[in-house]
């Protein structure tokens, strides 16, 4: 994990790598997240946790999303851990610019926010979710 200042915030930024096993943790409930497809079509959740008053959190990047199950909102990485989200994409400004900024700290900054079309797909009963 690395720690990084933006801003009035301390982050901490993480990648699915340093996060428990998939043993010890095989699915997760999500309510702050974003989809972002990197430029080389792969599409990525980023995971805001723990954001306090104090401007402490962690930023979490997913693996590469492999599976998509529409009726429950429930999306795959190529980990096998199963992400359960439980709302809509992250859209306060301040939460979704923090994730867009750990996105680019850590390479990829070239890649595409595509939260509300894949929040879409989801909500249309979608089996995949096809990021082209």
């Amino acid at each position: 994990m690395t720690s990084s200042r933006l801003g009035d915030f301390d982050l901490t930024m993480a990648d699915e790598r340093e996060a428990p096993s998939v043993e010890q943790q095989p699915s997760t409930e999500v309510d702050s997240w974003r989809v972002i497809r990197a430029p080389s079509g792969k599409a990525h959740l980023l995971i805001l946790r723990s954001l306090s008053v104090a401007g402490r959190g962690t930023v979490w990047v997913s693996s590469p999303i492999s599976k998509v199950d529409g009726q429950g909102c429930v999306v795959t990485t190529s980990s096998g851990r199963r992400f359960h989200l439980t709302r809509p994409p992250e859209n306060r400004d301040m939460e979704r610019d923090v994730m867009h900024c750990v996105a680019v700290k850590m390479g990829m900054g070239d890649a595409v926010d595509v939260s509300v079309y894949a929040w879409d797909l989801l909500r249309f009963d979608s089996t995949e979710l096809r990021l082209r």
